[in-house]
């Protein structure tokens, strides 16, 4: 009998929060948007995983082998 590894991708509900300074919602938005995009923030920004509420995020309709599919699994000697 073989032994595998399973890894299955979850999503876990967490929050980016950052605060700006600017006139508008929609500035503010456009403002965030960027310091998420270009990194330009720190793990104090990322609010704690709400475990509770982990949902698997795997397509279980695809090949078992296709990349990005949120599976991976190798054999373990």
């Amino acid at each position: 009998m073989k032994k595998y590894k399973v890894s299955l991708a979850l999503k876990i509900p967490a929050n980016f929060e950052i605060e700006i300074n600017t006139s508008t919602k929609k500035k503010a938005l456009e403002k965030a948007l960027e310091k998420y995009h270009n990194g330009k923030f720190n793990e104090k920004d990322i609010t704690d995983p709400d475990w509770g509420n982990i949902e698997l995020d795997i397509n279980e309709n695809s090949n078992i082998d296709d990349i990005g599919n949120g599976i991976f699994i190798e054999e373990i000697k």
